[in-house]
C-alpha cells in the first residue's frame, strides 16, 4: 500500500491508497514538519523535523507519534544525549550503517549543529567539530539573517564514514570519519545549497540544487564526483528559473534529475509573487523544463518518487498532489479531496513510502 508524507505549514498529511483510493490523516497538527524520512530497512519507522516543536518520530507508517531527542526534564538539569533545540531543519537515515540494530539517524538544528543516533533516537550526540569551521562567521539565513540552520545531511555510497552537511546560507562541509573532524567549504562550491542528494549507483557522485542561482545563473545546479571536494556546475537550460529549491533522483538512473525552479526566493516562497517551475536533466543534456499540467501560483514544488514503482515521480504544491510519468511530459492530479486553506500554505518536505 502506498504512503505519502506532505508537510504542510500547519500539520504532517499522511496519505494512503487502497483499492478505495486515497484517504488522508491529518498527523503533528501545529507542529511545522520541515522534513520526514523513513527507515530503510522498515518503512513502518518514520521520523518528522519540525521547526520549533522538536524531532517525532513513528512506528507504525504514520499512525501514531512520539516526541524523541528531549533534551531534559522539567524539574531535571540539561542532559548531554538530546537535542537542545526545538528547530529542526533536518532529519535523515544513513542508507547502509547501522549502530545498535538500528540505521543511525541524523538531525539538524538552527541554530546549526549536527546530531546523531544509534539507537534510533532515544539517545543522540553532537558533532561539534563543525562548530570551528573557519566560514562560519559568514553563515546567515536570509530571512533571519541573525541565523543559520543545517539545511541537508547526505552520507557516500562511496564509504559510509564520508558525510556532506550543507549550511544554509554558507557552506557544503564535510568528513571522512564519520563527524569527529570536518573540512571546511572547498573553493568554488556552492554556498546555499537546498537539496544535497546521492545515488546508490554513482557512488562518490554529490548533487545539489542551489539558490546560488539567483545571484548568477550559471550556478543554480552543481556536481561533485569526490563526494564535495571539487564541485562542477551543469546549469544549462535553467536560465529562465535558476532559482532551485528541491530536487528528486531517479531511483533506476542515477543521470536522470529532476528539480523544483523559480525566478527567484521570492517567487519560489511568497504567496503574492508565488510561480514555480519543474526542469528536468538527462545525462549531459541541458534541463528542459517539464511543467505541463501543473498549476500557476504554486510555491516552490517538493518532489518525490514512487519507491516501488520507479516510472512515477510525484509533485507538492500548495494545490495539491500531482504525479508524471517517466515516459510522458504531462503532470496529471492526484485524485485527493485538498482544503481551501492548503491553497494558502507553503509545502516543506514530501516523502513516498509504503505498507
Amino acid at each position: 500500500m502506498r504512503v505519502l508524507y506532505a508537510g504542510m505549514e500547519n500539520e504532517l498529511l499522511v496519505l494512503t491508497q487502497s483499492g478505495e483510493g486515497w484517504q488522508t490523516k491529518t498527523k503533528l497538527k501545529g507542529t511545522q514538519p520541515v522534513r520526514v524520512a523513513v527507515d530503510p530497512s522498515d518503512n513502518s519507522i518514520v521520523y518528522c523535523a519540525t521547526y520549533g516543536h522538536g524531532l517525532w518520530k513513528s512506528e507504525d507508517a504514520g499512525e501514531s507519534w512520539q516526541a524523541i531527542g528531549k533534551p531534559q526534564l522539567y524539574f531535571e538539569p540539561a542532559g548531554d544525549d538530546g537535542i537542545p533545540s526545538p528547530y529542526i531543519t533536518f532529519v535523515g537515515t544513513h542508507p547502509m550503517k547501522k549502530g545498535e540494530g538500528a540505521h543511525i539517524v541524523y538531525a539538524g538544528t538552527e541554530p546549526s549543529a549536527v546530531y546523531y543516533s544509534e539507537d534510533g533516537g532515544k539517545h543522540w550526540h553532537e558533532w561539534t567539530a563543525i562548530q570551528h569551521m573557519a566560514s562560519k562567521p559568514e553563515w546567515q539565513f536570509p530571512p533571519r539573517p541573525h541565523t543559520h540552520h543545517v539545511r541537508w545531511i547526505t552520507p557516500s555510497y562511496a564509504d559510509p564514514d564520508h558525510i556532506a552537511v550543507s549550511i544554509e546560507y554558507g557552506a557544503v562541509l564535510f568528513s571522512t570519519d564519520h563527524g569527529s573532524t570536518w573540512q571546511d567549504r572547498p573553493e568554488h562550491s556552492p554556498r546555499d545549497v537546498h537539496t544535497l542528494l546521492a545515488h546508490p549507483s554513482a557512488p562518490g557522485r554529490l548533487y545539489a540544487a542551489c539558490g546560488d542561482g539567483f545571484m548568477n545563473a550559471s550556478f543554480s545546479y552543481a556536481e561533485s564526483d569526490d563526494d564535495g571536494a571539487h564541485w562542477h556546475y551543469k546549469s544549462e537550460g535553467l536560465e529562465k528559473h535558476p532559482y532551485l529549491y528541491n530536487m528528486v533522483l531517479n531511483a533506476a538512473d542515477a543521470d536522470d534529475r529532476l528539480v523544483s525552479a523559480s525566478k527567484g526566493p521570492r517567487e519560489a516562497h511568497s504567496s503574492d509573487a508565488a510561480s514555480s517551475a519543474i526542469y528536468r536533466k538527462q545525462g549531459e543534456a541541458p534541463f528542459r523544463e517539464i511543467s505541463r499540467g501543473l498549476p500557476a501560483g504554486s510555491f516552490a514544488h517538493v518532489l518525490t518518487q514512487d519507491p516501488k514503482d520507479t516510472s512515477i515521480f510525484y509533485a507538492l504544491n500548495n494545490h495539491g498532489i500531482f504525479f508524471l510519468r517517466t515516459d510522458e511530459d504531462i503532470w496529471k492530479p492526484v485524485d485527493i479531496a485538498w482544503k481551501d486553506e492548503y491553497k494558502h500554505q507553503h509545502p516543506s518536505c514530501f516523502v513516498a513510502g509504503f505498507r
